[in-house]
């Protein structure tokens, strides 16, 4: 079976007028060799190829898939830095409002809608996911995780895609026979992990810095210059250039004599992941009633995969039923919910009358469909519960005997939130645009609450 391959790259130096042809050299190489790629345009790249006259790069450009790099990309305040210390539904409106003119400016100068979103640098945050979702974006490139190298992963209601080698690592290494056979030898091991394995394969690289030494400066540690500043960045020899372009072209050319690989996209791969209208039957709702509980996991009934807040979700929503019908549904629809918003003081402990609980699981089942999430408290009488200790309690209490059930201690964290790539989560000095003390604390918290939205592609 042939690998899947995508060609990823950052189209993000809109300061710099040469790098220019950085891109428009990478878009006529890939057609030259058949080939495809993703070009993921910043807002303000695309309205600078325009402003220079640039119709020739932006209709090159136009042949491959389009993507979207931000609007503004390095310029302050970057995502990270206007969400710290704002909530869900208030952040979720800030991207939007900072991100619509970029996607639409994108979609104007290409022809294309994005089909997926890439990260600046490590400046990203969950609510970034969501706006994009609604934006019509729908798969996030460049994720920091995946649920294993090459398989993508769905979080915040997004198809999560990572990054796995790259051109730009071959920058400094000597021209010619050597760059060459390097190149070939490395991607050759990769493919061959891909075949054991299976899975996507995507190499990036930036076209700005097949033309330039460096990347720009002018946003770096927090700096914000007026654009008057800007500088350009420093070019690289013209024969540097023309070694880079020779190999480069040649790897590609040896790639596209292939029959290890298949040229991919996002689009496709997300329209072969997606999924609508799940339903649980009789029989998956009694393997869901009887699932285990002392870890908060994904888990498969028949051929779909449901996230924690699935689960949780289906759970409600049979409570629901029960309370009105005083029975068990034939079927239970799977709501795509998002994890909780925020980690809130509740009890995990003691018992719990079944009637109550059911009760209190009638209106958290409604407001979760109304906010798209699952609750992050539920009040059962004079206690509050979160969504672990639900998720723990709600089966019991459809199938007790008795008229309380105990809720038992555990967490109110999915393990993978302990997962290392989720768990080692930061800001500081990952990225010279951000200061080198930037944190931002409350949005780890949220992207580790997230994992309740994570679940395999089925």
């Amino acid at each position: 079976m042939p690998v899947e391959l995508l060609f990823f790259f950052d189209s993000e130096d809109y300061e710099t007028p040469a790098s220019d042809e950085g891109e428009l050299w990478w878009a006529e190489a890939l057609s030259r060799h058949g080939l495809t790629g993703c070009f993921n345009l910043v807002g303000e790249e695309a309205r600078a190829l325009r402003d220079r006259g640039r119709r020739d790069v932006l209709l090159a450009l136009a042949r491959h898939e389009i993507g979207y790099h931000s609007n503004v990309h390095s310029a302050h305040p970057v995502h990270v830095e206007y969400l710290d210390g704002m909530g869900w539904e208030d952040g979720i409106a800030a991207v939007l409002a900072r991100e619509s003119a970029g996607v639409a400016d994108v979609r104007e100068l290409t022809g294309q809608w994005p089909s997926t979103y890439c990260k600046p640098g490590s400046n990203w945050a969950p609510q970034v996911l969501v706006a994009m979702n609604r934006l019509g974006i729908p798969t996030f490139c460049d994720a920091p995780f995946e649920w294993e190298p090459g398989h993508p992963l769905w979080y915040c209601g997004s198809l999560c895609v990572g990054h796995h080698t790259s051109f730009d690592r071959y920058f400094n290494v000597p021209g010619g026979s050597e760059r060459r056979s390097r190149m070939r030898e490395d991607f050759s091991r990769l493919l061959a992990d891909r075949r054991d394995t299976g899975g996507a394969l995507v190499m990036y690289t930036h076209p700005c810095r097949l033309i330039t030494s460096a990347f720009p400066d002018n946003f770096s540690r927090g700096h914000h210059p007026p654009r008057s500043a800007w500088r350009p960045a420093p070019l690289r020899p013209r024969r540097e250039v023309d070694e880079l372009t020779a190999d480069f072209d040649n790897f590609l050319a040896w790639v596209s004599q292939s029959s290890d690989v298949r040229m991919t996209s996002y689009r496709d791969l997300h329209r072969r992941a997606q999924r609508h209208n799940v339903w649980l039957d009789a029989m998956g709702l009694a393997e869901l009633l009887s699932s285990p509980t002392d870890a908060i996991e994904p888990r498969k009934f028949g051929a779909n995969w449901l996230s924690p807040a699935e689960q949780l979700g289906a759970l409600l929503w049979t409570a629901a039923w029960w309370f009105e019908h005083r029975g068990l549904p034939d079927t239970v629809p799977v709501r795509p919910l998002l994890g909780p918003d925020r980690l809130a003081a509740t009890s995990s402990d003691g018992s719990i009358a079944v009637g109550s609980l059911l009760a209190a699981c009638r209106d958290a089942s409604y407001r979760a469909g109304l906010d798209g999430r699952v609750p992050s408290v539920c009040r059962v009488g004079d206690r509050l519960l979160g969504p672990g200790a639900l998720l723990r309690s709600i089966g019991d209490a459809l199938t007790a005997q008795d008229d309380e059930v105990r809720l038992g201690g555990g967490s109110e964290m999915p393990n993978l939130a302990q997962r290392e790539d989720f768990a080692g989560l930061h800001f500081g000095n990952t990225w010279s645009i951000l200061a080198p003390e930037f944190e931002a604390p409350g949005i780890i918290q949220l992207a580790r609450l997230q994992t309740w939205s994570a679940r395999p592609v089925d």
